[in-house]
This record gives structure tokens, C-alpha cells and sequence, in this order.
């Protein structure tokens, strides 16, 4: 499971995060705007009718509604002026799959969860209109102050990763889901994290959940808000959760909060 951070302090080598993977066994890529158009419904001022609330748990099959949560931290260095309202998810969701909403998370319900080496999991918008970069990801603790100052738009958070001497990633392109549109990237990480406590590139986010963990990455304008949309796996997680954690992904459509 994605992990909540907790102040603990363990000893770790900073250097211990340059080795990189390739990107061959990479599966995310941007469909196309008619792809998204034939096969999912178009986005809505409101949620249709049918949709339940994202609920701890295992899920049964349905459109499921998820009230993001805002992750904004004083302690790290997010500003103190008024926030912005944050949408919510609208999601469709097979069979199989658990929620926790903790850690804005759905993952498989079964052992291996979001964990190396065959583990997946869908993280919506954990990190969205605020965020700062790490210099270096591979941390002495969990959640360092961030030391990389990120604006709030989609194109400052994609240009500050693509421009990171340490982070991996594919070539963003533009994106859409439903009417709202952004960029879409894979990172791709380090095959050797065993020296770190965290391998965290930004706060806020999870950190790595194992080596060669990949990230595809959904960072969206929504009316807006930037909201990043996360779909992890590995090169060992299997071809028929990949596909129903991209067919999650690509579902996803955002309605005004009704909090």
C-alpha cells in the first residue's frame, strides 16, 4: 500500500539513486483524443446518476465518485493563502480492486498491492495544485523539505521533472481526459533503491513503492487546478492489471466537489 509519511529518521546514502532503467517495458502512452471520445463518456458539470462514493475497501464493479483531499503541507512550504476548490474524481472501476481513500488510492485485492515486483495501483491526486521538487529523490527521511520551487500550472510541474538531472522519464505529450486537458509522461524509476529510506521525487507524493517501480502520469488542467493522476506498476505486474489500471485511468472524468 502506498504508505502515509511518518516523521522517522533512518541513515541512508544520498548517491545511492543514479542507476536508471530503460524504458522498454514502458506501457503508458497517451491515447488519442477519438480513442478517448469511442470509448468513455464525455465530462459533466456534475456526476451522473449511479455513482457511489469511493468507500474503503474492496470495491464492487461501478462508477465510483472520490472527494480528493487536499495535501497541501505549511510545514513543507505550501503557502498560506486561500487554497483552491478542488474537483472530484469520477472513476469506473472492475472487479478485483480495493480502495483507501487514506492514501487516495485503489489498488489490486490481492497480496502483492502496490508492491514490487507485480504490484499496481491508481493515486488520484495526491499531488495536485501545489508541489515542490527534491533535489535529491533518494532521501535520509520521510518527507524532506522540498528545495525545488514548482509553480502551479501543469506546464511548471512537467518542465521542472523533465529538466531534473536525476529523474527518467519519456518525452511528455498532450493529453485529455474528458474535456479537460494536459500532459502525459512516464517516470521510470531506479532499478537500485535499497540505500534509500524514501525515493520520493516531490512533495507531495508517495515515494517508489520498489525498484523499477514506473510511474504514468496524468497531470491535468482542471479549470485551472492542476490535479495529477498516477498509475504505478512494475515490469512484472501482469498485462491484464495493467490494462484495467489504464482502462481506470483513462475513465476518469472530474465534477465540481459536492463537500
Amino acid at each position: 500500500m502506498w504508505m502515509k509519511t511518518a516523521s522517522v529518521v533512518l541513515l541512508l546514502a544520498l548517491t545511492a539513486c543514479s542507476g536508471q532503467d530503460d524504458s522498454s517495458d514502458v506501457v503508458g502512452a497517451p491515447p488519442s483524443d477519438d480513442a478517448i471520445a469511442s470509448t468513455t463518456p464525455s465530462a459533466s458539470s456534475s456526476a451522473p446518476a449511479g455513482v457511489a462514493p469511493l468507500e474503503d475497501g474492496t470495491l464492487t464493479p461501478g462508477r465510483y465518485r472520490y472527494d480528493m483531499l487536499d495535501t497541501c503541507d505549511h510545514g513543507l512550504g505550501c503557502p498560506t493563502e486561500k487554497n483552491p476548490e478542488l474537483p472530484d474524481v469520477l472513476v469506473t472501476v472492475p472487479a478485483g480492486w480495493n480502495a483507501s481513500n487514506e492514501f487516495h488510492l485503489i489498488e489490486p485485492a490481492i497480496p502483492a498491492g502496490t508492491g514490487a515486483p507485480d504490484g499496481a495501483g491508481l493515486v488520484m491526486g495526491w499531488t495536485n495544485y501545489w508541489a515542490g521538487m527534491q533535489s535529491h529523490p533518494c532521501s535520509k527521511v520521510s518527507h524532506q523539505q522540498p528545495d525545488i520551487e514548482v509553480g502551479p500550472t501543469v506546464d511548471d510541474f512537467v518542465d521542472a521533472i523533465v529538466a531534473h538531472p536525476r529523474l527518467h522519464v519519456t518525452d511528455p505529450k498532450p493529453v485529455k481526459l474528458g474535456k479537460y486537458r494536459g500532459r502525459f509522461f512516464t517516470l521510470i524509476g531506479p532499478s537500485d533503491i535499497s540505500k534509500c529510506t524514501e525515493w520520493r521525487p516531490w512533495e507531495p507524493s508517495p515515494y517508489l513503492q520498489g525498484p523499477r517501480n514506473r510511474w504514468d502520469l496524468w497531470v491535468m488542467d482542471v479549470d485551472g487546478v492542476r490535479v495529477v493522476i498516477m498509475a504505478g506498476y512494475y515490469p512484472g505486474t501482469s498485462s491484464a492489471i495493467k490494462n484495467e489500471l489504464r482502462d481506470m485511468a483513462e475513465s476518469i472524468r472530474f465534477a465540481p466537489s459536492k463537500a
